[in-house]
């Protein structure tokens, strides 16, 4: 399971949240674009219990995603996923998607 950011066509360049325009080369067209796992930089635990992570993804953008299934710091890579019942199980990041651009 991986996570799905905006890659433009023309520049290459990776964007989360999607976008319109390339904020690199102004150009509209983008691809899907799955990503894996990335790297723990942030984290916040809200009141409620959920815990959040800033975390940077080898392809580029940085992601907000809700921490499900245990504990992590800064500096942990971590497991990057579309769908909040991830199958696999163990700790990962769950990023929201929806192709609404």
């Amino acid at each position: 399971m991986s996570a799905t950011v905006q890659q433009c066509t023309s520049c290459s360049r990776t964007l989360f949240p999607f976008r319109l325009f390339c904020p690199g080369c102004g150009q509209s067209e983008f691809v899907d674009h799955d990503v894996d796992h990335g790297t723990v930089e942030e984290t916040t635990a809200l009141p409620d219990g959920t815990v959040l992570a800033t975390v940077i993804c080898a392809a580029g953008p940085r992601l907000i995603a809700r921490v499900v299934g245990g504990d992590v710091a800064r500096g942990d890579k971590i497991a990057l996923s579309n769908d909040p019942e991830r199958p696999e199980g163990g700790v990962f990041a769950y990023v929201p998607f929806g192709n609404s651009y």
